[in-house]
């Protein structure tokens, strides 16, 4: 059940706030309001109208009232408080790895939607985990800058890893892709090829997990294990997809459209 709320005061609003993160509620915040975030880097963003995001697992999007990116964003966080202070709600949403902290000062809070949904849909863009496997392999720096794939599906040890290359530091690279949120079992599938090659070869490579999107343990894991992780737009990809079949189409095809 989904409530729209507009609160008659500030601490109305903190207990609200406070009770929808409680039960792991989806929260939608509108009000004025400024952010600070320290983190991997710093910011600051001056007032104005805009809404929060908190999702049921703990990500906080904040998005201004134009455009489709969010002005900051935190995955999974692991705690979200609520205050009043100094006629304000200060919401501050810190994430311990890494060490990132989020500040929302609202000067008014104009309403709060608040409750749960149930999505356990898959989300499908018509691309299989091949075809972005070789539009990743020739297309390599969607990846990284300098990044060379030197083989697709590479066996190590009873499985076979989707891309293998050479960094631009000339380090070994094992590259898993998921065409749908990447797990923790995706995470360990990659350690494992990484812990074999290493074995075999006694040079320890890079895995980067490679996905539209991560799970809050997926990502846990990539830090505790070393790896890394490279999100991937598949709206992007599919218009390389586009492109790869036009340059890719038979001759017969070219002068049939030339009739």
């Amino acid at each position: 059940m989904i409530e729209y709320i507009k609160c008659s005061s500030n601490n109305e609003c903190v207990e609200i706030i406070k009770n929808a993160v409680r039960n792991k509620e989806l929260i939608i915040i509108f009000g004025k309001y400024t952010v600070d975030y320290q983190g991997r880097a710093a910011s600051k963003l001056t007032e104005g109208e805009r809404f929060v995001i908190i999702k049921q697992d703990g990500a906080i999007i904040i998005h201004r009232p134009t455009g489709y990116s969010p002005v900051n964003w935190q995955p999974s966080t692991s705690v979200i408080e609520v205050v009043e202070r100094d006629d304000k709600v200060v919401l501050t949403a810190i994430r311990n790895k890494p060490r990132e902290i989020v500040w929302v000062y609202f000067s008014e809070i104009y309403g709060i939607i608040h409750g749960k949904l149930v999505d356990q849909g898959e989300f499908i863009m018509y691309m299989d985990e091949h075809e972005i496997r070789d539009i990743l392999y020739e297309n390599p720096e969607l990846i990284e800058k300098g990044l060379r794939i030197i083989e697709k599906e590479k066996p190590i040890g009873n499985g076979y890893a989707d891309l293998f290359g050479i960094d631009k530091n000339n380090v070994p690279v094992i590259i898993e892709i998921k065409r749908i949120s990447a797990s923790r079992d995706a995470v360990l599938q990659l350690f494992n090829y990484v812990k074999i090659y290493e074995n075999k070869t006694g040079v320890k490579p890079r895995g980067i997990l490679v996905a539209p999107n991560f799970t809050s343990s997926a990502i846990e894991s990539i830090h505790k294990l070393g790896l890394e992780y490279k999100e991937i737009n598949l709206q992007l990809l599919w218009k390389y997809k586009k492109a790869r079949e036009i340059k890719h189409g038979t001759l017969l095809e070219f002068l049939e459209k030339k009739k």
